[in-house]
């Protein structure tokens, strides 16, 4: 009997080391790049430590300073409503395509490749390229209304504070995450049991009553899934999308200054890597509290089957 439960013990024990040895090279990475960084981040944050390595403890002044500048106060309702306005639009138009999809029709397949074709292409590569789209000058689209119109058409999308988000938004709309959703959407989708259709159409239901009440309860997990995802993607890769269109500036007059675009010009252009760091440890809350609301909403809107 001692020796079944010594056999027993070192079998557990070996089971729980393979698990470990599998476990290690994440929690490694773990403690590399993500909580030595944030923990070094904060430090960083509590000097004045500059470019050229130079720091000094300083405590508090640099959020003190940093909630005392109206430049700050401007770039944080911006990336607030960008992070808002990004994942509604990318959400909802997500849920549309998928919708179109999931209808069965000829070269499906074509427009979903096509669709998710722009997802695979690096955020600085398709900003550009909608760079040259929404030119003022030599821009395609002002050469489209040109053809149109017969008028010379001038509009400096990027650059006019009546059309910059109308041009930012209509972008975000052929990022990764939008791309990316369309194809976890349509596989909830599938997923919905058709009965439930079935007993809808012998009920009458309009094809709106069988979304709101069928279709978006049965993926409403899924839709929570995207919008955080497309929150994550908001606050951390507009950055690669916005500086390319609009600079560090976040031109015109800040209007699409994002946290992350400031936190760069602070860091590279004005040398003020401490200062930088403080506004990361904002926005590494912000994230934080975006996540936590999302989970807190979903408790009430989100239906799970079981």
């Amino acid at each position: 009997m001692y020796k079944v439960s010594s056999k027993a013990a070192k079998k557990r024990l070996t089971n729980h080391l393979t698990a470990y040895a599998f476990c290690a090279p994440w929690m490694i990475g773990f403690v590399c790049f993500t909580l030595f960084p944030t923990i070094f981040l904060f430090a960083v944050s509590l000097t004045n430590r500059k470019l050229n390595g130079i720091s000094k403890y300083i405590g508090l002044a640099n959020y003190i300073n940093m909630f005392q500048s109206s430049t700050f106060w401007n770039s944080l309702w911006v990336t607030l409503f960008f992070t808002i306005v990004m994942m509604i639009v990318t959400t909802i138009w997500a849920v549309v395509m998928a919708l179109l999809l999931n209808y069965r029709q000829k070269l499906n397949g074509l427009f979903q490749f096509c669709y998710f074709l722009p997802s695979v292409i690096p955020t600085v590569a398709l900003a550009y390229t909608f760079r040259t789209i929404f030119g003022k000058e030599a821009g395609l689209l002002n050469g489209i209304i040109s053809a149109m119109t017969g008028k010379n058409a001038m509009v400096n999308w990027l650059y006019d504070s009546r059309t910059v988000y109308v041009a930012l938004f209509f972008i975000t709309l052929f990022t990764y995450n939008t791309g990316q959703m369309m194809l976890i959407f349509r596989s909830g989708l599938n997923d919905v049991p058709r009965e439930l259709y079935e007993a809808c159409n012998i009920d009458g239901a309009s094809p709106f009553q069988k979304f709101f009440k069928i279709t978006l309860p049965m993926i409403s997990p899924i839709v929570l899934f995207n919008a955080i995802m497309g929150c994550i993607s908001a606050l951390n890769g507009s950055f690669a999308l916005l500086y390319p269109l609009t600079g560090e500036n976040g031109d015109p007059n800040g209007m699409s200054q994002v946290l992350s675009l400031l936190i760069y010009k602070e860091a590279f252009s004005n040398m003020k890597v401490g200062y930088a760091c403080a506004m990361s440890v904002v926005l590494f809350l912000i994230a934080c509290c975006f996540g936590i609301g999302i989970f807190a909403i979903s408790k009430k809107i989100v239906y799970y089957e079981n």
